[in-house]
């Protein structure tokens, strides 16, 4: 009689409501694992809204525990909420923290449940903060040191998307990169896509199209996109902006937009699903972050053949998958990406994509999914 072994099962923390790179990264990754083997749950907050792929989450097996209560709301419901969580559930091989800034909590009660592999993964760095208030500056430098005493203290196994990530999070700290990986042919550049995609756009086949694809808030710095582009349309005038995604930031940007003459030159999408075919209406991606984890929309498009532009020392070198990325030196003028942008355009016509180049630098999915499920497999059989 055979034996049947079910997977292993890896509680996951850090899927949101929105569409980010993380969420997309999270869910690439469980797409690609062999789920016989190795399947994911997620914990979320008790009043959490519909995550990003809840609908997929659940048909590809995994389940979402909605338990978690912030401390703002109760400090002992904080605390009491997981302890009995994992009290209840003992199925977890591994808790695994995809975290975009310095966070480790559910971590400490998955160590006093017993469960031995416990990791913290960076996502993402941020901005210092400083505060003119002392009662804040306290309040703010005694949650430091307990964040930093968990970080410390609770995992066994640190990841990150890039040095700097690291750094931000676990300094001095040895750590596993983690390559965010894309689906290479989803996101290979397509000829025939390309043309149906502007003929719905009511693009022109000669028209240079520069594209945006992430939330439109400050650390991605929308507004000096609409400063970059302004000037790179005065050079060129038969050029278009192509910005995927919304933010808090929308109504600024579209006055911007309005207070530039651009309104018809613009094209403000919104959140779409079919952002691989909107890579191919593209003639070149910018995105000048102020801060990036790694930025795997520039993963994306550097696959789709597109000369991509980010800013020098605010984005990690490891996203440079291919030869068509550049790095504008950080403090340059919203002339100076103009500029930057023109030139990279003579250097790599025509366009192809870059699909060998992405592979060979670690960023094929399947490539990173295996691994993360080779690691699951090996580590957390060794910490029970």
């Amino acid at each position: 009689m055979s034996v049947i072994h079910k997977p292993i099962r890896i509680l996951q923390w850090g899927m949101t409501t929105g569409l980010g790179g993380l969420e997309t990264f999270l869910m690439g990754v469980y797409r690609h694992i062999d789920r016989s083997q190795v399947q994911f749950d997620f914990l979320q907050a008790h009043d959490e809204g519909k995550l990003a792929f809840e609908d997929e989450i659940r048909d590809l097996g995994g389940h979402v525990y909605r338990v978690m209560v912030p401390q703002r709301e109760s400090f002992v419901r904080s605390r009491r909420c997981l302890a009995e969580f994992f009290a209840e559930h003992r199925e977890f091989a591994g808790v695994h923290v995809n975290a975009n800034f310095r966070y480790a909590f559910p971590l400490r009660y998955a160590k006093r449940a017993g469960i031995g592999l416990r990791i913290l993964h960076s996502h993402n760095i941020a901005e210092s903060h400083a505060y003119t208030d002392p009662v804040h500056e306290l309040a703010w430098r005694l949650r430091t040191c307990s964040v930093n005493h968990d970080i410390n203290t609770l995992p066994t196994h640190y990841f990150a998307c890039s040095a700097q990530a690291a750094e931000f999070m676990f300094p001095g700290r040895p750590f596993t990169w983690i390559r965010n990986g894309i689906d290479t042919a989803v996101f290979a550049f397509d000829a025939d896509v390309r043309n149906r995609l502007r003929h719905e756009l009511g693009i022109a086949r000669t028209t240079t199209v520069l594209g945006f694809c992430g939330n439109l808030r400050e650390q991605k710095a929308p507004l000096f996109l609409i400063d970059i582009f302004d000037r790179y349309h005065r050079m060129q005038p038969d050029s278009k902006l192509l910005i995927v995604g919304d933010g808090v930031l929308r109504d600024a940007v579209e006055r911007r937009i309005t207070d530039l003459g651009l309104t018809g030159s613009v094209l403000m999408l919104g959140q779409r699903t079919d952002v691989a075919d909107l890579y191919q209406a593209m003639d070149a991606f910018v995105l000048p972050s102020r801060f990036e984890g790694l930025g795997i929309v520039y993963i994306e498009a550097q696959c789709a053949g597109l000369p991509s532009f980010a800013p020098e020392g605010n984005v990690p070198p490891e996203v440079r998958a291919s030869d068509l990325m550049t790095f504008v030196p950080r403090g340059s003028d919203a002339e100076s990406w103009a500029w930057a942008i023109d030139r990279k355009f003579v250097e790599v016509r025509p366009r192809a994509n870059r699909v060998a180049q992405v592979r060979a630098a670690g960023y094929e999915m399947a490539d990173v999914a295996a691994g993360l499920q080779e690691f699951y497999l090996t580590h957390a059989e060794a910490g029970r």
